[in-house]
């Protein structure tokens, strides 16, 4: 907990990165790692960099990039700052050092650190996939910030991408879900490690017990269409039961609502926004012609 937002133990630092003795010492701190793991510079011969390397031709596969395949190898020296993040975001004092606000000076809206490394949970490195569904797992605990996440940040997309596959969804499925969720079509690949995929299903089992408000927006987000096509192909029961606890949050009617208001609500907001399309598109339309 002392690490975040100070400084490593004297003890993590190697003797040889010690500056003489008028200097004065300077030790690495949180944000200097983090800096380090988000630079693709310090990644290097990553699997299948090199096309004519016929050894490393089985690794450059998704499928075939497991956790204890790269662990043994050095392709990513800060790979492991993935699990740093998470367990520091088990405690209240590295949640806030991820969710602190930055700005810039050409910035109007701040950005956090959280936001700068929810890219990882597509990494081709299935380590930093692994630490990063963790640490949005954990972020999603802070119940005061579930509308930013899934309203501001939209994390919504971020923790569906890995537990969306190759499925063909037609076209009342795709209706409010991201893009990228379907777009790939036949080629996408669906997150192959077991503790990942449990990471983001917890995630969003935290989101659906913030409040009505956090369950409206997932069911506006059709989290349900990919937790459905999820749970058929799941091989873990620890994940399958997790998803049929979402499930039971996001298609059983509120408190106090009629029978089948759930499903009526995310039917009515996209009649709705049908509707305010098309009219937006005769208004243009008609501008043309006056035109």
């Amino acid at each position: 907990v002392d690490m975040v937002g100070y400084t490593l133990p004297e003890e993590a630092v190697p003797s040889s990165a010690l500056p003489s003795a008028e200097q004065l010492r300077v030790k690495p701190t949180m944000e200097l790692l983090l800096d380090r793991y988000l630079n693709s510079a310090f990644v290097h011969d990553w699997p299948g960099d090199d096309k004519n390397d016929d050894d490393d031709a089985e690794n450059v596969h998704y499928e075939e990039l497991t956790v204890v395949k790269l662990d043994s190898k050095p392709y990513d020296p800060y790979q492991h700052f993935s699990a740093v993040l998470m367990n520091t975001t088990q405690v209240e004092q590295g949640r806030n050092f991820l969710l602190q606000l930055h700005y810039t000076t050409d910035q109007e809206e701040g950005s956090t650190y959280f936001q700068r490394i929810l890219p990882q949970i597509r990494s081709a490195n299935p380590i930093r996939r692994q630490g990063t569904a963790g640490t949005i797992r954990n972020i999603c605990l802070e119940k005061d910030s579930s509308y930013w996440l899934l309203n501001v940040v939209q994390v919504t997309k971020d923790i569906l991408y890995p537990l969306a596959g190759p499925e063909e969804l037609d076209v009342d499925e795709k209706r409010g879900l991201h893009p990228d969720l379907w777009l790939e079509g036949p080629d996408k690949i669906r997150e192959i490690d077991a503790t990942t995929r449990l990471y983001l299903v917890e995630a969003i089992l935290l989101l659906c017990s913030s409040g009505r408000k956090s369950r409206e927006r997932l069911r506006l987000d059709r989290v349900y269409v990919i937790l459905k096509w999820a749970d058929m192909v799941e091989e873990s029961e620890q994940v399958s039961e997790c998803i049929n606890e979402c499930v039971q949050y996001l298609r059983r009617d509120e408190a106090n609502t009629e029978e089948g208001s759930s499903d009526a609500f995310v039917a009515n907001a996209y009649n709705r926004i049908m509707s305010s399309t098309t009219a937006a598109k005769q208004i243009r339309g008609d501008g043309k012609e006056d035109a």
